[in-house]
């Protein structure tokens, strides 16, 4: 059976959400088929989905077991499977799911390295130092996940649509911002 064409966007949407996914730290095949998945708005049968994107049942069923590890897509029925419509709600999904996986290893790491470095008296004192910049910087960014997610969708796409609206209206009235200096 030969693949089925798909319409230029269609392709061109797949294309670049696989290969923005590996420098998010994502799967390539896995953001393929979800784009797909987004973009067709309904559930999806595997029969479809492998010719579609060129992808034999073993990298098919790899990709669709990662997006429902990570809750970005669901099995409606043993072979139809469908991802949200709006995606804020993905995107909140996956990041998520990316907090319970990493943030909280991240932190021990971090703690660990710092303890170990503030405890080698042979150590450059300089090696604590920043390894506890970098844990208390952690930290904080944990502190401020962890107030948004207090925060209700609704009032957060707010919150956002205002921060961006007002980062456009300073471009427009002083330029972008040249380079971190």
């Amino acid at each position: 059976m030969s693949a089925p064409c798909l319409a230029p966007a269609v392709e061109s949407f797949v294309a670049f959400f696989g290969a923005l996914g590996p420098r998010w730290g994502l799967e390539a095949d896995a953001c393929r088929v979800h784009a797909y998945l987004y973009l067709l708005g309904r559930a999806v049968s595997e029969r479809e989905i492998g010719p579609a994107l060129a992808l034999d049942e073993a990298g098919l069923g790899k990709a669709l077991s990662y997006l429902a590890e990570y809750h970005m897509a669901d099995q409606t029925s043993p072979s139809l499977w469908r991802t949200g419509n709006d995606p804020w709600d993905m995107l909140l999904g996956g990041l998520e799911e990316r907090r319970r996986r990493e943030i909280g290893p991240a932190l021990a790491t971090l703690r660990d390295c710092h303890h170990a470095a503030v405890a080698d008296r042979a150590a450059d004192p300089g090696v604590g130092q920043r390894i506890g910049k970098l844990l208390v910087l952690v930290e904080d960014l944990a502190v401020i996940d962890s107030q948004a997610r207090r925060l209700s969708p609704q009032l957060l796409r707010g919150i956002l649509g205002i921060s961006s609206r007002a980062a456009r209206l300073v471009d427009r009235t002083f330029g972008p911002r040249k380079g971190n200096g």
